[in-house]
């Protein structure tokens, strides 16, 4: 199942990238990359995965709940967002846009919550729960008409 999930969170990760003036952005599970969409190499993107997930850490020994980090450089600023133990780290170069993404980010994790758990966790069964669909294409083309399935 992961072979077949990855593609279409990295299909949505593609259009939350086109959504804004986003530079890059990457998704993380834990301390492992699932889908790195950052103009640097893996391993860099995995170095800034711990060094946020350490600071997130460092916050929440003090009694913190930690959502979020947002960080500015010069020309560009990085938002980390948080829910459960995925992460997903925003390149972005508008700083009035922080609250949106941030916003978009939270709810990007959520409702691909199903596509990160099933990309982690592959099932044996996968592939097994659809059948092929049987349709007899000489005998629609002689009848003339296509079969339509009403709804209920």
């Amino acid at each position: 199942m992961a072979a077949k999930i990855t593609p279409s969170l990295r299909a949505s990760l593609e259009r939350l990238k086109h959504a804004g003036a986003l530079n890059g952005l990457t998704l993380g599970w834990r301390r492992q990359i699932l889908v790195n969409l950052l103009p640097y190499a893996d391993f860099r993107a995995e170095k800034v995965l711990h060094l946020l997930l350490d600071a997130r850490e460092h916050y929440s020994q003090g009694g913190r709940t930690v959502q979020n980090l947002w960080f500015a450089f010069e020309g560009v600023q990085m938002l980390a967002v948080f829910s459960g133990d995925s992460t997903l780290i925003l390149l972005h170069s508008r700083a009035a846009d922080v609250d949106l993404l941030c916003q978009a980010g939270l709810t990007f994790l959520s409702d691909s919550q199903l596509l990160v758990n099933a990309a982690i966790h592959p099932s044996i069964e996968d592939g097994r729960d659809t059948q092929r669909l049987n349709v007899d294409t000489q005998s629609s083309a002689e009848h003339g008409h296509t079969n339509l399935i009403p709804k209920s």
